[in-house]
């Protein structure tokens, strides 16, 4: 189980770790930075796609431990929102058969806001 842990950085030629800190006074601010903190991620997630790559966003026991926090320089308050690994695909996933609009129902015309 160690070893796992141990290798888990190279399983990809870059990962980014995205933290926020946290204003235990303020919790309204901490639900913010979090949402936005997931925004970053996912709009991080859209760009490495449009640009051919492969990411995918991974958390685990690392993104709440406290001396992991630590060695990237966040409090313990703070909070480790994830590991974000990119790199090249290693190949390339068959295209899924989009479904054709006839056959999707949208809500939105059928409730109006």
């Amino acid at each position: 189980a160690l070893e796992r842990e141990r290798i888990k950085p190279l399983r990809a030629p870059a990962i980014i770790v995205v933290g926020i800190e946290q204003d235990p006074s303020d919790a309204v601010l901490s639900i913010e930075n979090v949402e936005a903190g997931a925004a970053a991620i996912q709009n991080l997630l859209l760009a490495a796609h449009a640009l051919g790559l492969a990411a995918i966003w991974r958390t685990g026991a690392s993104a709440y431990s406290t001396s992991v926090k630590r060695h990237f320089g966040l409090a313990d308050e703070d909070a480790l929102l994830g590991f974000v690994y990119i790199g090249y695909p290693a190949f390339s996933p068959a295209q899924a058969e989009r479904t054709a609009q006839g056959k999707v129902e949208w809500w939105a015309s059928r409730h109006p806001l």
